[in-house]
């Protein structure tokens, strides 16, 4: 038997794009070995993983077979097959629908499949081997074959093990030399020696305690033990209270149905010990008495622990939801479906019933969520929902926690997988609904490494390979996704009115007012907030309101100039104005995260008239502090919201009604519910407006769309108010107007008359160097092959914008130029020039969201 075998850190080469190698499944392991275990292979002179791509019968001749093999493969005699060393974990860590999956992305994105397969594993599994002493083996028997050894160097590395326990096999060789590393190891597997451990992350065990008797039984002694309190000495009374608060503590969080007894909760033994004051003749009291259980278990890392969500009900259900809830549910053979519905309409809502139905016949269903910052609040609404079973995975669990909770997913051990854009590729058997929320957003796209996917695409792939169905949900969907409903690809669910309240008021959308910023100037009021947006926040704050301010930049002042001279302080790696920021009285370049004091006089003409302009929420935060001095402000950006659970506590801090007033950038327009707030306000809604990319209009018209809508969502009607030069722009008027069909039908016309997507896609070549002039060298000979190619191949309504430098030219001491190519296809082109065939410096991203 042979089996084809990804080795993802195996070298690329022309021969073998997929980095898939044959080898030789051995006797003892022909039973067991299935695509998508994770096993050990010898590649060259080393160890390393790879993942079972597929089994079959017989010795196939596959050119592959050489690369992987001890020997050059000759016409008179091809190489012979290596073994496969050993099966690293029982399960696969690949499922049959991941792997079309990953074939399918790579494909798509141009990617390798290795760097595909990657997105669908935790970190760090595939890193590489480790070596532990054997410990299937009797000592007599692993003295006897130690006897056997050959070499020196064996019998050195064995000792070496076992002295430290776990070694890298990186290190093994690093200290031995390859050859002698590479005989040395297979000489002690082959007596089993040690054994093969992967170097990816391992589970955490403790010692659990637990009730052994029935939840009745316990709590009877409990009974009658307390009314025996009062005839034992004092000695005796205070070590049977210990023993009280032990078995209470144990009851207060398990099952009272007999059948299960399961915990809710697995407590520890120095967990129960701190809480209860027990000492270990409390534990060893209770054991006698068949109580209580000690045994040592693995220990889930659950990053949900310290925020238990509150069981919830399913609510009544408005005619367009229960529409919505059924057509879903009904829904056969891939479809899907595109939930337009006005910011509060109760989007939610219909994603937690249809998957209740989907999970009542059996199926498992996927949410994702934009940002991590969302997460806690989407955590708590699916958990409460279904308690126990849902599993979270995004980029700010530690390693550990991700690890975990990809274990439970992949052991069955959940229904619902709530998650950022990563979480599209867990291990989730057997999907039956696939939510995506927000799904205009741009945070879904991953721009900064290959694969460049965008998780929505993802899950339409992730459909087609399951049957599963797909709900798109958004109050201002993106106008590719709305094309698609228009186009009867996708089917159309709408819920045009917010949802009533608890005592069944239904809350309007807020109303809208536009305030001209250029009539300020002209009346002589030059404050960051206008007259109205001032005498609004003073209203609500006299209500006992909240208020929302939105600005989408960060800081004190956008940059610093020299009033003299005209001189602005940019950085030397990144050729952009360096952000004042009062905080840390410093200069900051946001892109490569220098640092610099800000300067006392000109280094060009040496005058002092140094000036601050522009504002960002450090600002707007300064300001309003001296307007309304006891007002409790709230900052919510990336300077603020620093470490691991900083979204979690401005979130929690807020909804609490810890403060009156929030001032943030994008990540509080985003999905997020806050019933008390009343006023949003919008300090320059031309921010972005006018960048030079095609999407500006709409990301524009989302962002304003989607702040205005924090406002009126409780009893209290909303208002909102945008401030702006612009206030005659159509995308400013639809958003005020909360329009989505009249801002689609203008930018689906202008799309359609210059081939934007949806009616082309794009590629972005980008090449970075730290000279320019290479830069523009580079860019040119790609432009020249890309031409001649489009010209070959007769790829008609293919066109190249390029080359040019990109829209921040130098960026982290990096020149960058970029060439973007526009096809109804652009597959044809992608085949003669592999990304992996381009020199080192470029970067292709495949269907770009932004061409800046």
């Amino acid at each position: 038997m042979i089996a084809e075998v990804l080795v993802p850190d195996g070298a690329w080469s022309r021969r073998n794009r997929r980095s898939v190698f044959t080898y030789r499944v051995p006797p003892s392991l022909a039973a067991l070995v299935q695509p998508g275990h994770l096993v050990a292979v010898r590649f060259g002179s080393r160890l390393t993983q790879g993942i079972v791509w597929s089994v079959a019968e017989g010795e196939p001749g596959d050119p592959a077979a050489a690369e992987a093999s001890d020997q050059p493969e000759t016409e008179e005699q091809p190489a012979a097959l290596r073994d496969i060393s050993k099966l690293l974990d029982a399960a696969p860590v690949l499922l049959p629908h991941q792997q079309a999956l990953a074939e399918w992305v790579a494909d798509y994105y141009c990617a390798s499949l290795a760097t595909s397969v990657l997105l669908m594993l935790p970190p760090r599994l595939g890193a590489g081997m480790r070596l532990a002493p054997a410990r299937s083996a009797a000592e007599s028997e692993a003295g006897a074959a130690e006897n056997h050894l050959a070499g020196e160097t064996s019998r050195a590395l064995i000792d070496f093990v076992r002295e430290k326990g776990i070694v890298d096999e990186a290190k093994v060789r690093q200290m031995l030399g390859t050859a002698r590393a590479g005989t040395a190891i297979a000489e002690l597997l082959e007596h089993r020696l040690v054994d093969l451990v992967p170097a990816h992350l391992r589970t955490q065990r403790a010692r659990i305690v637990r009730l052994a008797a029935s939840y009745d039984e316990a709590a009877r002694w409990c009974e009658e033990t307390r009314r025996q309190l009062d005839t034992l000495s004092p000695q005796r009374a205070l070590s049977v209270r210990k023993q009280l608060a032990v078995i209470g503590l144990l009851l207060a969080t398990s099952s009272r149905t007999p059948a299960t007894g399961a915990p809710a909760k697995h407590w520890t033994l120095t967990e129960v010990r701190k809480v209860t004051k027990a000492t270990q003749a409390t534990f060893d009291a209770l054991q006698r008495l068949g109580l209580l259980a000690i045994e040592d278990a693995e220990v889930a890392r659950n990053p949900l622990e310290d925020r238990p969500a509150a069981p919830s009900a399913p609510l009544p259900l408005t005619a367009a939801q229960r529409q919505a809830v059924e057509r879903i549910v009904a829904a056969k053979d891939a479809s899907v479906f595109l939930l337009h519905g006005v910011t509060g309409s109760g989007k939610t809502e219909v994603y937690l019933q249809a998957l209740a139905a989907v999970i009542a016949r059996g199926q498992r269903g996927m949410v994702l969520v934009p940002e991590i910052a969302l997460t806690p609040q989407a955590m708590a609404r699916f958990a409460g929902r279904f308690p126990g079973r849902v599993a979270v995975l995004h980029s700010g669990l530690t390693h550990s926690e991700r690890y975990d909770q990809w274990r439970r997913i992949r052991a069955g051990q959940v229904d619902v997988v709530v998650g950022s854009r990563s979480a599209v590729f867990a291990p989730l058997a057997n999907p039956g609904l696939i939510v995506i929320d927000e799904e205009h957003e741009a945070a879904y796209k991953q721009e900064d490494r290959i694969p460049t996917y965008h998780a929505r695409e993802v899950a339409l792939a992730l459909s087609r390979l399951t049957g599963a169905s797909v709900v798109l949900g958004s109050a201002t969907p993106s106008s590719e996704s709305y094309y698609a409903a228009q186009s009867g690809r996708y089917a159309l669910l709408e819920l045009p009115t917010r949802v009533a309240q608890a005592d069944g008021v239904i809350s309007g959308l807020p109303t809208v007012t536009i305030v001209d910023l250029r009539a300020e100037l002209r009346a002589g009021h030059t404050n960051v907030l206008s007259r109205a947006l001032a005498g609004a926040i003073s209203e609500a704050l006299a209500a006992g309101q909240q208020a929302i301010l939105f600005l989408n930049r960060r800081g004190m002042a956008s940059y610093v100039l020299c009033r003299g001279c005209g001189y602005v302080v940019c950085c030397p790696r990144c050729d952009i104005p360096l952000t004042y920021h009062a905080a840390e009285h410093a200069l900051l370049c946001h892109y490569c995260f220098r640092q610099e004091p800000p300067p006392r006089a000109c280094p060009v003409c040496l005058s002092s008239d140094i000036r601050y302009y522009g504002h960002g929420t450090e600002r707007v935060e300064d300001v309003v502090g001296r307007l309304f001095p006891r007002a409790r402000l709230l900052r919510w950006d990336n300077d603020t919201a620093r470490g691991r659970h900083g979204h979690e506590r401005l979130l929690d801090a807020f909804a609490n009604h810890q403060a009156d007033i929030l001032i943030g950038t994008q990540m509080i327009a985003k999905g997020l519910d806050f019933p008390a707030v009343t006023l949003v306000g919008v300090i320059s809604a031309d921010t972005a407006l006018y960048l030079p990319d095609y999407r500006a209009a709409e990301r524009a018209f989302q962002l304003l769309t989607q702040v205005a809508g924090r406002a009126g969502r409780g009893k209290t009607p909303g208002q909102v108010i945008f401030q702006t030069f612009t206030p005659q722009h159509f995308c400013i008027q639809a958003a005020a107007e909360q329009n989505y069909r009249e801002f689609y039908e203008a930018e689906i016309s202008a799309r359609r008359q210059y081939g934007y997507p949806p009616f082309r896609r794009f590629v972005k070549f980008t090449y970075s160097h730290e000279d320019r002039y290479t830069c523009q060298v580079e860019a040119t000979a790609l432009y020249n092959t890309l031409t001649q190619l489009v010209t070959a191949l007769d790829l008609r309504d293919t066109d190249l914008v390029g080359p040019a430098p990109a829209f921040m030219e130098r960026l982290r001491e990096r020149y960058r130029w970029q060439i973007i190519v526009r096809s109804p296809d652009l597959r044809p082109l992608l085949r003669e020039v592999a990304p992996e065939e381009l020199p080192r410096g470029w970067s292709v991203n495949i269907d770009p969201m932004s061409t800046l």
